[in-house]
């Protein structure tokens, strides 16, 4: 009688190994390529123009901000020479005038760098755009399945990194994009 349940539990076995290995011939093989795309980023002729105007942008922003600095710390220590011919009212209005001025100075300053980096957020989408059938394209010429990110690969044998590829068609494709970056008189939203 123990020869039933054996031979019960054997057949159990057996439909399992069966069954996965029906499964498994339903799975695609993976086939990988891997493309590193801080090096598409930097090294791509679009990275570089993209790089170089923010850059720029981030000079005329703390240009800016010096200069709006500058032109309140000169309020500040034209009061102080006026403060002992002032009267305790006036002397308080003008202080709070002068801090309204600097928080205004301090919003537009965000301002500009929020939208400077809602920019530069739009360029790296419109980027990506490009790069999606750039990528399907040698995916389909490599027969592959799947594209990793250098960075999240922590080893793999040569041949499947295909960036300078990508980079090479991005370039071809986008040599430049003109970002929308606010100019630094450009204030408020």
């Amino acid at each position: 009688m123990t020869r039933i349940p054996f031979l019960t539990t054997a057949f159990a076995v057996l439909m399992t190994l069966v069954a996965g290995a029906a499964a498994a011939q339903d799975t695609p093989v993976a086939r990988i390529l891997v493309v590193d795309f801080q090096r598409v980023n930097n090294d791509s002729l679009v990275g570089q123009d993209i790089a170089a105007q923010m850059q720029s942008f981030r000079v005329d922003m703390e240009g800016r901000q010096r200069e709006l600095q500058e032109a309140l710390r000169s309020k500040v220590e034209e009061l102080q020479a006026q403060r002992n011919m002032l009267s305790e009212e006036v002397l308080q209005e003008r202080v709070q005038g002068i801090q309204q001025e600097e928080q205004a100075a301090n919003q537009e300053v965000r301002d500009l760098m929020n939208r400077g980096q809602n920019a530069m957020q739009q360029a790296r989408l419109e980027v990506r755009r490009v790069l999606r059938p750039i990528i399907k394209g040698i995916m389909e010429e490599r027969d592959a399945t799947m594209v990793l990110d250098k960075n999240i690969v922590s080893q793999h044998v040569s041949g499947l990194d295909v960036t300078t590829a990508v980079i090479e068609r991005l370039d071809a494709e986008m040599a430049s994009f003109d970002v929308n970056l606010p100019t630094k008189g450009e204030g408020g939203n």
